[in-house]
């Protein structure tokens, strides 16, 4: 069948809902996917899904084109991305699929396909994916497949609440930006002992608070502006699925994934002296830093969290983290990211060190740091476009160290003495992401004017999208 390519992606399906998406192309994708499966030996998959006004439908769609194939499913219902994988363990499904566009606008949907415990179609198998769909090569079942209905969250809370007891009772805001995680993160933090103030936690697939993503600075000054209200002792937001975090700290500070990357790096190292800490290119030099003055081995992987996971079964890190705000407690928990372990991992750290989240962050390595920032590019543009701004920047930059090699994956990153700074292109949509840091407020501003000045130069990028540009001007 005729289906956009640009939908595949590096390592999930998205795209525009009644333009490249409808149930006839979802349950297209299910017979598609149900197919591989079997020719991996696979028989059984789990299906979860987001709040998207279209997240039912197109599970439904979904689950009968896996049906077809004669593939069993149970379906776990509307959850957190999370929650899905750990359910992949507790029912014993190697595969599954989970309904989401993850932090995209509200007119997207999309899908994570899983071929593995904590395991998700990247590249290849997204392509081969793609040629079974517009090849219509399917199997079908020689009896159709049975499906179960199965609610799991009360497990999987008690789950949590056994590996990470906490005993002090945190008043935390949770601003979900009228997402899924508002229906479930709440009731988690009341079931462990905290005081929960809800922001934004009843369920608009519209998104009216704008799109549910932690990195942006609109989101992140909303919750701390809540925190000081409340006078709480920290404040979380999530994305749609729930499996990245945003932080603020007590004094209502806006704290960085990056940061966070190393405070959780500090944490696994005081359990795993010596282990190997994974991070992505967008990171801090702090990560590094900490990393190293922990007694650990830092190791820089491209990003995208499912490259991550990927590589991390050759290096066996014992946490991974990335700016955006996915963690994996790899050691301690599974190879996946979990927007609620996270957040009760970060309560126990600070219960267990007896800080505020500001006392903790305070001897971290300081560096000003701009948010993740994205221009946009479209998605037939941006490869080439990328290429041409780093055969720039290593002209402009002669003394810097360029990493333009697998470690980057899809951008470059330039390394100097006191700052740093990225320039990539997106795996998930039409847009470029930008990230940079300095020692000095002086000589950060001489980066945000010169990389604000360079990507005025190319007329591929479009100025009618952007997420944190402010912090460009």
């Amino acid at each position: 069948m005729n289906i956009n390519p640009n939908i595949f992606r590096g390592y999930d399906l998205r795209g525009l809902v009644n333009k490249d998406l409808n149930p006839d192309i979802v349950e297209h994708l299910g017979k598609a996917f149900g197919t591989y499966l079997k020719r991996k030996n696979i028989f059984k998959a789990v299906i979860g899904r987001d709040c998207r006004a279209t997240s039912p439908a197109y599970s439904e769609a979904m689950i009968k084109g896996l049906l077809w194939t004669g593939i069993t499913v149970v379906d776990i219902g509307q959850t957190m991305v999370g929650t899905f994988y750990w359910a992949q363990y507790y029912l014993d499904c190697a595969a599954g699929v989970f309904v989401t566009a993850s932090h995209n606008p509200a007119e997207y949907n999309g899908f994570k396909f899983a071929n593995g415990f904590s395991e998700t179609l990247v590249s290849d198998g997204m392509q081969e994916l793609r040629h079974l769909v517009e090849t219509e090569d399917y199997e079908a079942g020689q009896e159709p497949g049975k499906i179960s209905q199965q609610n799991i969250q009360d497990v999987y809370f008690a789950d949590l609440n056994k590996r990470l007891p906490i005993a002090k009772k945190f008043k935390v805001v949770v601003d979900a930006s009228c997402a899924t995680p508002g229906v479930i993160v709440p009731d988690l933090l009341r079931y462990i002992g905290c005081e929960v103030v809800e922001s934004n936690c009843e369920i608009d697939a519209s998104f009216p608070m704008g799109t549910p993503d932690p990195t942006e600075l609109a989101l992140a000054t909303r919750l701390s502006q809540r925190v000081l209200q409340e006078k709480a002792d920290i404040g979380f937001s999530y994305d749609a699925d729930g499996d990245r975090i945003g932080v603020v700290d007590n004094e209502g500070k806006i704290i960085w994934n990056d940061v966070l990357v190393a405070l959780f790096a500090a944490d696994v190292l005081a359990r795993h002296p010596g282990a190997t800490i994974m991070f992505n290119t967008l990171c801090s030099r702090v990560v590094t830093e900490t990393i190293l003055s922990q007694g650990g081995h830092p190791f820089m992987w491209r990003t995208g969290h499912s490259f991550l996971k990927k590589k991390n079964q050759e290096i066996g890190a014992a946490f991974i983290g990335e700016l955006s705000g996915h963690f994996f407690f790899s050691k301690d928990f599974y190879n996946h990211d979990d927007g609620c372990y996270s957040t009760l991992r970060l309560l126990s750290y600070l219960t267990r060190t007896e800080q505020s989240l500001a006392q903790a962050i305070a001897v971290l390595p300081r560096y000003i740091s701009s948010p993740e920032i994205k221009v946009g590019a479209a998605d037939d543009l941006k490869i080439n476009l990328v290429e041409k701004i780093a055969a720039v920047l290593k002209i402009d930059w002669p003394q810097a160290e360029v990493i333009n090699d697998e470690r980057a994956g899809d951008g470059v990153r330039l390394e100097m003495p006191d700052a740093m700074f990225v320039v990539r292109y997106s795996q998930n949509g039409p847009y470029l992401t930008i990230k940079f840091e300095a020692k000095t407020e002086e000589r950060y501003q001489e980066l945000k004017k010169y990389i604000n000045t360079l990507l005025h130069k190319f007329p591929e990028i479009d100025w009618s999208f952007g997420v944190n540009t402010e912090s460009l001007t």
